[in-house]
């Protein structure tokens, strides 16, 4: 019913393509937001554009096409996301990858809403105006109205930016009343230059100017308001990388490491306490009902069940702070998300059930992996690692495929390293000092840090109580972000002092900004 409801909100116009339209999101509303089958990559080459072709004639052609998606009016991630799913319903088009989301400033026409933006790959054997013809149908059946004015509002934009044979790697030239590729608009719009780079790669060759994606970017004029990468949430909200973001742990366990059976006393205490975290500057409140301190026994998941889902309805009647459910369980996250939760964050990155990420993907929303050995009962006695920023890092990409393999895009993916999980104190310590490298390896998606009040930061500096760490804490999170350099990261803090994270992070995202 709410697909019918949705697909009559969405459409315009009448006759046939409305019944069609109807009909395609009826179809795909028992789908995951991208079909589970779609490859996640494919080995083409990031690294150029090969040679120019004005021709589109190669035998069995398959192409390599490029797109710019937009959108800025109703829920933009989500016309982004079914425009995506529509193109590649036929069996004609295949999703290979996306970039993640940026909100950007409207350009040209500035009277209007801001947008978000992104770049999708994708392989088909249909040729370019063909691909159009499809592209204008998506954009029609999901509410653009064409008659309206050329670059002002609009549900959903999707642009053909560049177009390769898949085999050679040959670029193709279209310059046609209708259409022209490669897109004439590439090099002078921010919002497409910093998505497109995410998939094509910074050193791909823009077929006419002959240069890459990268220094067509540093060609740029700086912007007053430069994109701003983000993670989409239901009901049109986003988490906005702009600054660091705090995450505020919220345990509703009796044997948590620090703060265990401090929420756990009655539903009330909990979301007081998520109330109080809000205040204090929290971005996102993580809801946990299992301990995984090191040697903890795992929760019947009807425990589990008990402890947060109560607490997510409560703290929904009375916020709409971004919520994750802290759990390995899909059984739990299915809940907890339709219960009003925002985010899973599964400590084990999918693993620990095998049914775990095509539940979240079928459900849509973001997802936190982390990088574990073991349980958390086990994951003490393997520490061992040739080297341990790589083996972590390679990890965190298998899984971050596995996701996308499951229908998990890019754009609705967090990693997180592990701090004390199955490492070291030498482990930890290379894994912070190392988070540039990190970052590099898995792709640029968005790093959560974990170290609030953990075992490794009692050692060094002697305090034995967990929660008189926060000092520590501080420096642990703080410290590695200044090691990356000058520029602000795509990062979430999941601290319990959330007071004293804020502070320090407006102190140095200011710094990193002046």
């Amino acid at each position: 019913a709410f697909m019918i409801l949705y697909a009559k909100q969405l459409v315009c116009g009448g006759g046939a393509r409305t019944f069609i339209a109807k009909r395609r999101f009826l179809l795909s509303s028992t789908l995951s937001v991208f079909d589970r089958s779609t490859p996640s990559s494919r080995n083409f080459s990031s690294t150029g554009a090969g040679s120019l072709s004005s021709s589109i004639d190669e035998t069995g052609s398959r192409y390599r096409v490029f797109l710019g998606a937009g959108s800025n009016l109703g829920i933009r991630d989500l016309h982004i996301r079914r425009g995506v799913q529509l193109l590649c319903s036929e069996g004609d088009v295949e999703l290979v990858r996306t970039s993640f989301f940026y909100q950007t400033a409207p350009m040209y026409v500035e009277d209007q809403p801001a947008f978000l933006n992104a770049a999708v790959e994708i392989e088909t054997t249909l040729e370019p105006h063909a691909l159009l013809r499809r592209v204008k149908d998506v954009e029609e059946s999901l509410g653009r109205n064409f008659s309206e004015i050329r670059n002002g509002p609009r549900p959903l934009d999707l642009d053909i930016l560049l177009y390769d044979h898949s085999a050679s790697g040959n670029s193709i030239e279209i310059d046609s009343t209708d259409l022209k590729v490669p897109h004439p608009g590439i090099q002078e719009r921010d919002f497409v230059l910093k998505p497109l780079s995410e998939i094509s790669g910074s050193q791909y060759v823009h077929p006419l100017i002959n240069q890459t994606i990268a220094e067509l970017h540093d060609l740029l004029p700086k912007s007053k308001n430069p994109p701003v990468r983000v993670l989409p949430l239901s009901r049109n909200r986003t988490i906005l990388f702009n600054e660091t973001i705090i995450m505020g742990i919220l345990n509703v366990t009796p044997d948590s490491f620090s703060d265990g059976g401090r929420w756990d006393v009655n539903v009330k205490a909990a979301v007081d306490r998520a109330l109080r975290m809000e205040r204090e500057g929290a971005a996102i409140v993580d809801i946990g009902g299992e301990s995984t301190r090191p040697g903890a026994a795992e929760v019947a998941i009807d425990e589990e069940l008990h402890r947060t889902i109560p607490v997510i309805k409560k703290i929904r009647e009375v916020s709409d702070i971004p919520l994750s459910i802290d759990t390995r369980h899909a059984k739990v996250a299915r809940a907890a998300i339709e219960a009003g939760a925002d985010i899973v964050n599964d400590i084990s990155g999918g693993l620990h059930d095998p049914k775990m990420l095509e539940t979240v993907a079928e459900l849509g929303v973001p997802v936190i992996l982390m990088h574990m050995r073991g349980t958390p009962r086990t994951m003490q006695s393997m520490t061992e690692y040739d080297d341990v920023v790589k083996d972590v890092s390679n990890k965190l990409q298998e899984r971050i495929r596995a996701a996308e393999k499951a229908g998990i895009p890019r754009w609705l993916q967090v990693a997180d390293p592990g701090i004390g999980f199955a490492k070291d104190l030498a482990g930890n310590l290379l894994l912070l000092k190392n988070l540039k490298k990190i970052r590099s390896m898995v792709n640029d998606v968005p790093i959560l840090i974990g170290t609030s009040r953990k075992g490794f930061i009692g050692k060094l500096t002697g305090t034995d109580q967990a929660d008189q760490r926060d000092f520590g804490t501080v420096a642990s999170m703080v410290g590695p972000l200044c090691l990356e350099g000058g520029e602000l990261t795509c990062t979430i803090l999941r601290v319990h002092n959330v007071e004293a994270a804020r502070q320090a992070t407006k102190i140095m995202d200011a710094l990193k900004s002046a």
